[in-house]
């Protein structure tokens, strides 16, 4: 197996049609198919972050349920990502890329088209597990696509192409809630899916299987069944009560399914994840920090449209444009990606490091005044995240690749990914609920010293506010801490890793 790349196999790419279907042996244009088809999922997983009081008056529900519309899509991406792989042995690469876009572009009109949250979560479901299918099987056809020569630039536009349409999902919701309503958010789908159906059509072509797989049904049912479970518990724990009957259930219900998961796991012969990825321990390391890094991006991406909002009194279209900073910074993936051949412990340090920033970016805004929008304080974090996601975007690749064996690098690939959303759907989760838990902690305690003192002029509803901010920094702090521990984690490894290294060393070399 080739390790240029996780995704390929030993076969090289672009031999003249031999074994492939018809269409444009053309590199670049399967690129740009593929970035046009994955922007979609991308861009959806933060769209929905702003113009989140439109949406919920909508849909005649509150902050908490629209916490459904993002940490739920999270998990139904997390969902879908394993069907990729798996379902090459029943379709061609350029059939099952169609039928995702399309299983997306209906998920997209179901949701248009929705007044009440439970259809809307049908539509983001629909989106959710063919945006899981839709970004590994790109990143494999990039990979099969270019020669060994330019591969390395191909995925590196790849992937900063993917950056970009994460961080761009918030300025493209933003001005279509502005200026045309939020439902264009999802409507907005169709126009790029019926494109990116045509370019497929003319320009991706079939490659054999390198490693064919039967299809494990049982496992990935429950799998997905163990992930909603768990979801919906830690997300209706504050609505029913965490000692509530229901969600003591529910909780069992996860435990037990979980169990079955694992024990399937290890007794089929060709499970969905394979145990034999737990053996590793710097692979454990690698799935730890990128679980961390998930919480602490995802939670900050969902805070900081809130506060802009909330407190700027911004609107959709410019609380996007804040976050389209970090974008900018985004852009110097393929220059970080230079530099990963030149030392075998640049991805670590890229991870580490990379981790750090995206903890310190959110910790600054402990800070961050609630009365008056200031560019240093609100802009110069928001790039330092964006550099900060780069760093870490070029990494996890390259790592998994050093981490397990060459027959275990797509599986290994893909349960990265899926990992970084269902750390996403957990940030998304619990940013929310430090929100919903610190705000009447502050206001508990605060309300007395505001009732009749000049400084708080505006009494009660003053005191109110400031408990909010309070509540807010605080939680972009816990964020940070996350980020924090990620690259604390990534350290230690790597220092525990050097003085192991040294002592083998001089024992080798001690007399005996």
């Amino acid at each position: 197996m080739n390790k240029d790349n996780p995704g390929e196999g030993s076969s090289p790419p672009g031999n003249g049609g031999q074994g492939h279907s018809a269409g444009i042996s053309n590199p670049w244009m399967v690129l740009l198919t593929v970035l046009l088809g994955t922007s979609m999922p991308l861009a959806d997983t933060t769209s929905m972050n702003v113009g989140r009081f439109f949406i919920s008056r909508a849909l005649d529900s509150n902050a908490d349920e629209t916490r459904w519309l993002t940490a739920g899509y999270s998990l139904f991406v997390a969902i879908g990502i394993p069907l990729s792989h798996r379902l090459r042995g029943f379709f061609s690469e350029r059939v099952l890329y169609s039928l995702a876009i399309l299983m997306f572009m209906a998920g997209s009109v179901v949701s248009m088209l929705a007044h009440f949250m439970p259809m809307m979560m049908v539509g983001r479901a629909l989106q959710g597990i063919a945006g899981g299918i839709l970004l590994p099987l790109s990143a494999t056809l990039v990979s099969e696509s270019f020669p060994v020569r330019s591969r390395g630039a191909g995925l590196g536009l790849f992937s900063v192409g993917n950056a970009v349409a994460v961080t761009l999902g918030p300025t493209i919701g933003g001005f279509l809630v502005d200026d045309v309503g939020w439902r264009w958010t999802m409507g907005v789908h169709l126009p790029v899916g019926f494109l990116t159906l045509i370019l497929a059509h003319y320009t991706l072509v079939d490659h054999p299987r390198q490693d064919p797989k039967r299809f494990d049904l049982i496992g990935w049912l429950l799998y997905a069944a163990s992930g909603f479970f768990f979801m919906y518990a830690v997300m209706e724990g504050e609505r029913f009560g965490w000692h509530s009957n229901a969600i003591f259930h529910v909780t069992i219900l996860f435990l037990l399914i979980f169990f079955f998961y694992l024990l399937w796991s290890v007794l089929t012969r060709e499970p969905i994840f394979p145990p034999e990825l737990l053996q590793f321990p710097s692979f454990l390391v690698l799935s730890a920090a990128n679980v961390l890094r998930s919480i602490s991006v995802f939670g900050r991406l969902y805070l900081l449209p809130l506060y802009l909002e909330g407190f700027y009194h911004f609107q959709s279209h410019q609380a996007g444009l804040i976050i389209l900073t970090g974008a900018i910074a985004e852009i110097l993936i393929p220059v970080f990606s230079s530099f990963l051949s030149f030392n075998i412990h640049f991805p670590w340090f890229a991870m580490g490091g990379g981790s750090l920033l995206v903890g310190i970016s959110s910790m600054i805004y402990l800070t961050l005044p609630d009365n008056a929008f200031s560019v240093p304080e609100t802009i110069l974090p928001q790039l330092l995240f964006g550099i900060g996601m780069a760093m870490v975007q070029v990494s996890l690749g390259p790592l998994v690749q050093r981490t397990v064996p060459d027959h275990l690098v797509r599986v290994g690939n893909v349960f990265q990914l899926s990992l970084m959303f269902l750390g996403g759907m957990a940030g998304t989760i619990y940013a929310r609920h430090l929100l919903d838990n610190m705000v009447p902690l502050f206001w508990s305690g605060a309300i007395q010293l505001g009732q009749g003192n000049p400084a708080f002029p505006g009494g009660r509803r003053e005191v109110l506010k400031i408990s909010e901010a309070f509540a807010y920094n605080l939680d972009f702090w816990v964020m940070g801490l996350f980020g924090l521990a990620a690259s604390a984690l990534v350290m230690i490894y790597l220092v525990g890793k050097g003085l192991r290294s040294a002592w083998i060393g001089r024992k080798r070399i001690s007399p005996v």
